[in-house]
């Protein structure tokens, strides 16, 4: 019996030992750890250039250009500041169906005004460099963008652009300008005529109205691309092709925030579509004739 007192009295030295052991070690590591990992510094950033930070959207126009390779003299650009950080600055361009990022420099220049030197990667054909001039007391962005391919139909370009808020709304509505426009490349010099929309296409919103056969199966085919691509148009789709980008570019609650949207399409909206399209496929064209 004394002698398993002992041997019980023995183990136990020993557990404790260890257990101090392993707590030092740990105290150790963890000091350590602290060594080796600094801790992280916030960086604030002034208030000013806090404001600076958003969407600045509005056309951006052909300055230099080959008339011969039928360039697009006008597009709407949203150009996005993402970053500001010790004398740099991060963004992104969206415009005529691209998303790209851009980089640089920005520089204080007094009275609420900086200075941007920014360029786009340089892995993409319509790259280039970006100069403009922020003023965040009217909230407002202008400058040039000068193209990196100088074979380009325009190599540069320029802008003035008001600082906007995107919002997805399914209330809003066509403007009355979209049945003025004439759809691109629908121009037929022999016969003098050219495609227009109608009053049909600004009078069903396809975002908030659930559409039966009977409400479309009427429509010109043009009404009916119009009506389904504002629903694209609402959650801020970037057009790639000019028959459509004419159309919204021009309308004023518009802005080109994203090269992708089905993901933010709602089951209305997606229903709609189908049904659109589906009748897309037999309608015909709205032709006027040149007056002579």
């Amino acid at each position: 019996m004394k002698k398993l007192f002992i041997y019980t009295f023995l183990l136990g030295i020993l557990a404790a030992c260890g257990e101090t052991e392993t707590a030092q070690q740990q105290e150790t590591l963890q000091q350590t750890e602290q060594i080796q990992q600094p801790q992280q510094q916030t960086v604030e950033i002034p208030e000013n250039q806090q404001g600076m930070y958003g969407y600045y959207v509005g056309m951006f126009e052909a300055e230099e250009f080959k008339k011969n390779k039928k360039p697009s003299y006008s597009n709407k650009i949203n150009i996005a500041i993402d970053k500001i950080e010790d004398g740099k600055i991060e963004g992104h361009s969206v415009i005529a169906g691209n998303s790209r990022p851009f980089s640089g420099t920005i520089t204080d220049k007094g009275n609420n005004v900086y200075a941007v030197e920014a360029k786009e990667p340089g892995d993409d054909k319509y790259d280039g460099t970006f100069s403009f001039i922020v003023d965040a007391t009217n909230k407002s962005l202008q400058g040039t963008w000068v193209a990196n391919d100088k074979k380009l139909a325009v190599t540069k370009r320029k802008y003035n652009l008001p600082k906007k808020v995107f919002m997805y709304k399914k209330d809003l509505e066509l403007e009355e300008s979209v049945v003025q426009d004439i759809f691109y490349d629908s121009y037929d010099d022999e016969q003098g005529t050219f495609e227009i929309p109608t009053e049909q296409a600004i009078l069903i919103n396809a975002s908030n109205t659930e559409l039966k056969p009977e409400d479309i199966e009427n429509l010109y085919k043009g009404d009916m691309e119009i009506i389904r691509n504002a629903i694209y148009a609402r959650h801020g789709y970037t057009f790639k092709y000019r028959r459509m980008r004419y159309i919204f570019d021009k309308i004023s609650w518009y802005i080109p925030v994203h090269t992708e949207v089905k993901d933010m399409l709602t089951d209305l909206e997606k229903k709609n579509i189908d049904l659109l399209k589906r009748y897309e496929k037999h309608s015909e064209a709205y032709y006027d004739a040149y007056g002579r």
